[in-house]
């Protein structure tokens, strides 16, 4: 029996049009992500996806690392990889992506709280690239928060080069280091840290087929 519906559309009507109404602070979360037909055939045929580790860039392992080391602490789950999705996005963002995605699936989902850790798409990029987190200071203008930032990234890059760790992975920094970057990351795990604007991505350990609110293949 089909779980959930399954139709075929462009990438412009692939997102229903109007508000999509994402909620952060929802029980049951609407997310969405786009994923290959492979994702869509295992949900109809086991009724579960679960993520493929071995797919994430090695030049990011650490950062994903990371992630999936704050899913295991703060989760109700369990589980090896992350599923990605998109916890609020701007629709035409939304759009956008699919017209980069023909071919795959768009799925719409609604996952309970207890299973999604959110996290701040833009600030997710200072895990990435290896940096310190600096939040924004509040009434803080962007000149004085960049030259605050560039302060901050300085002396760390001084003391990675004076540890000779500068340029390695994570796992090879000083302890102390490696523990003041990483308790700064979780700033972006909390919301209430950021604007009502902002974007926001999700991770799960797995997705099920009944969190599948509806699947559209994405035409070419």
């Amino acid at each position: 029996m089909l779980i959930f519906p399954i139709r075929k559309a462009q990438p412009a009507a692939a997102v229903p049009r109007g508000r999509i109404g994402y909620d952060i602070s929802a029980e049951r979360l609407l997310l969405h992500t786009i994923q290959p037909k492979e994702v869509l055939e295992a949900l109809l045929s086991t009724g579960v996806h679960v993520p493929d580790n071995s797919l994430v860039d090695p030049f990011h392992e650490d950062a994903y690392d990371w992630m999936r080391r704050q899913m295991a602490a703060r989760l109700t789950t369990q589980g090896g990889g992350a599923v990605w999705f998109w916890a609020q996005t701007p629709r035409q963002d939304l759009v956008d992506s699919c017209r980069r995605a023909k071919g795959k699936v768009l799925l719409t989902c609604r996952v309970p709280r207890d299973r999604v850790l959110l996290s701040h798409y833009h600030d997710w990029h200072s895990a990435l690239n290896r940096f310190p987190h600096v939040p924004d200071l509040p009434g803080e203008g962007d000149d004085d928060y960049f030259a605050r930032r560039d302060l901050v990234f300085d002396d760390f890059e001084d003391r990675l080069r004076t540890a000779g760790a500068w340029g390695a992975e994570i796992g090879a920094w000083p302890e102390e280091l490696r523990t003041e970057v990483e308790r700064g990351w979780e700033n972006i795990l909390e919301p209430s840290n950021y604007g009502r604007s902002e974007l926001w991505q999700a991770t799960t350990h797995v997705l099920h087929a009944e969190d599948v609110v509806e699947a559209v293949w994405i035409e070419h």
